[in-house]
């Protein structure tokens, strides 16, 4: 009987901690997308101004903390050479953000790769993956949907959401961030 109660009681009052990773190839918004994310979910929080913001290098780290829910989140830089890096945070991440630039249908092909390459790991294939569809507010760019085919998830098995937002402008950031929590929080309870 201890056990379920402490496990009951775990499950709805203890803080749960979370790792996202960010990925995506290189200058597509994924580090403009993490200010955004802390903006509108850290309290007096001034997010980096967009035009002072260069290639990731290396990885950023953001914080926020929602209820009883810390998520930490993990941007990665995108350039070619760093790929190679971001399988090293797979397995102790538990939710992925793959960010794609909606203006760019010319690099679609090497999206469409880099996408297979990175759920064909065997830790991502069953975590949640937001594909952020970056840049959509400007006229002409690739609609979530023309994004969500080229992507060819039939290896991954996990909750996979394709949603369109504006780093730039935040638009559906909170959207996004609710989509990773629910789904987070949807994780089957083991006692």
């Amino acid at each position: 009987m201890y056990t379920l109660s402490a496990g009951l009681w775990e499950r709805f009052f203890k803080k749960r901690d979370y790792y996202i990773v960010i990925v995506g190839l290189d200058n597509v918004g994924k580090t403009t997308f993490l200010e955004q994310i802390k903006s509108h979910f850290v309290h007096g929080y001034g997010a980096l101004n967009p035009a002072r913001i260069t290639s990731t290098v290396g990885l950023n780290i953001g914080k926020v903390e929602i209820n009883n829910t810390c998520l930490n989140f993990w941007d990665l830089g995108g350039q070619e050479d760093l790929r190679t890096l971001w399988s090293s945070y797979y397995d102790e991440a538990n939710a992925m953000i793959f960010v794609v630039d909606a203006t760019k249908r010319e690099l679609f092909a090497e999206v469409s790769s880099v996408f297979r390459e990175v759920i064909s790991n065997e830790y991502v294939q069953q975590m949640p993956i937001l594909v952020a569809v970056n840049k959509s507010e400007i006229e002409g760019s690739a609609e979530a949907a023309e994004v969500r085919h080229i992507l060819h998830d039939e290896e991954h098995v996990g909750d996979l959401a394709v949603l369109p937002v504006s780093a730039l402008e935040g638009t559906n950031i909170d959207r996004c961030v609710r989509w990773i929590v629910r789904s987070l929080a949807s994780e089957p309870l083991y006692l």
